[in-house]
């Protein structure tokens, strides 16, 4: 019993530190500063898929950028997709900007929201493309920190740091923190520290004749993770993927624990698929799980004579835990954690651990209401169907 104890304290301790190591890469991130230079028009591509969290909202924030010359193309795979009434609401309220709707895009591949970039592409004026996503809500002065960034040398692709922000349930409020912990300090520290493009989505900037000579949107048509890829073909390119330091919004207000457990199964199993070894080290990143495993050791008798004393010292770290992860929130978000935010950092950790345990073995993903196996690089096939089937439908 002594010896896990001891491997425990050890795992928990080597977490803590690759805690503090990946605050610190968020921070240089955020420090960085702000980028000067050119702004060119710039094409901005919304695919939408039902009603977001404060959807209008998060629309308008993209109408109102204080940018020279933009437009905003918004489109549904279904033509009776009710986010349209949004889109065209949209354009009523704003007749000074650019914008237009387009719906029915054609199945190309078993990515939808690729399918649906394939349709908002098509019609693009400008050689500058930028993929925002429904739920992000964006400052004045986004498109202008973006634009710059990609005007800088041999940058390919510009994407964002994500923060979630606007939760009203616990469902809500464990996603926005595991944004704001794990997945902000992930991004963060695979640019800062490894210099590794960890692409998220929800914000791409590019060049379309540079896209297009790596191949296209077609690239990732039969892909999970046709963030991740694309990123990494930039990278392989020769271009630098770099990550914008302006902080993006992401609004999530109301999730069940549920919904919760299946979006970050399903990111789970793409990052098990993109990068396996580092996939087996992800648990460092959450030791509360461990932390509690130790102090029961400890309650079991496994520190005979020095007891108190070790608990009084897991219990320490987990506080610094808890409490690291939720200053890390309040400078994302410009707001003090309150006791919810502790309790949800508490229970994402131990929920999380769970959910990287199913993602080792789960091979199916739903999304988007398709259930499809994934395989290598986040490889897409059809539930029952072979590699061969989505190659012939490419």
């Amino acid at each position: 019993m002594q010896t896990l104890l001891a491997l425990c304290l050890a795992f928990s301790a080597v977490s803590l530190i690759l805690t503090f190591v990946t605050h610190f890469a968020v921070w240089r991130v955020r420090g960085r500063k702000p980028r000067t230079g050119a702004c060119p028009p710039i094409s901005v591509r919304k695919p939408l898929k039902g009603v977001d969290d404060e959807l209008y909202a998060n629309l308008v924030s993209f109408a109102e950028q204080d940018y020279p010359e933009f437009e905003l193309i918004l489109g549904c795979e279904d033509p009776a997709d009710p986010a349209l009434a949004y889109a065209y609401r949209l354009k009523r309220d704003f007749p000074d900007v650019q914008i237009r709707v387009l719906a029915g895009a054609v199945e190309r591949g078993l990515n939808p929201k690729v399918n649906n970039l394939h349709m908002l592409s098509a019609g693009a004026r400008y050689e500058r493309l930028l993929v925002s996503d429904a739920s992000v809500r964006a400052r004045p002065d986004y498109l202008a920190a973006m634009a710059r960034e990609l005007g800088e040398p041999g940058v390919g692709l510009v994407s964002s740091v994500i923060v979630g922000s606007g939760e009203a349930d616990f469902g809500a409020r464990l996603d926005n923190l595991h944004m704001n912990s794990f997945v902000v300090r992930g991004v963060c520290g695979a640019d800062v520290l490894a210099s590794h493009p960890c692409v998220v989505g929800k914000s791409m900037l590019f060049r379309r004749s540079e896209l297009d000579a790596l191949g296209g949107l077609a690239l990732v048509e039969n892909v999970l993770a046709e963030d991740y890829v694309l990123g990494k073909a930039f990278a392989e390119a020769g271009f630098r993927v770099a990550l914008s330091a302006h902080i993006l919004e992401s609004v999530c207000s109301r999730r069940s624990v549920a919904e919760f457990c299946a979006r970050h199964l399903r990111w789970s199993q793409m990052r098990r698929q993109l990068r396996p070894a580092v996939y087996l080290l992800e648990p460092l990143q959450s030791p509360i799980p461990f932390l509690l495993g130790s102090l029961a050791l400890v309650g079991c008798g496994a520190a005979p004579g020095r007891a108190l004393d070790w608990a009084l010292a897991l219990l320490l770290a987990l506080l610094l835990r808890v409490f690291s992860d939720g200053a890390l929130n309040a400078a994302l978000v410009g707001a003090a954690p309150g006791l919810r935010d502790y309790i949800a950092i508490f229970c994402k950790d131990v929920l999380c651990l769970g959910i990287w345990a199913a993602g080792l073995f789960k091979t199916s993903v739903t999304w988007r209401g398709r259930r499809m196996r994934i395989g290598a690089e986040s490889r897409l096939f059809p539930v029952g169907g072979s590699s061969t089937d989505v190659l012939e439908g490419a």
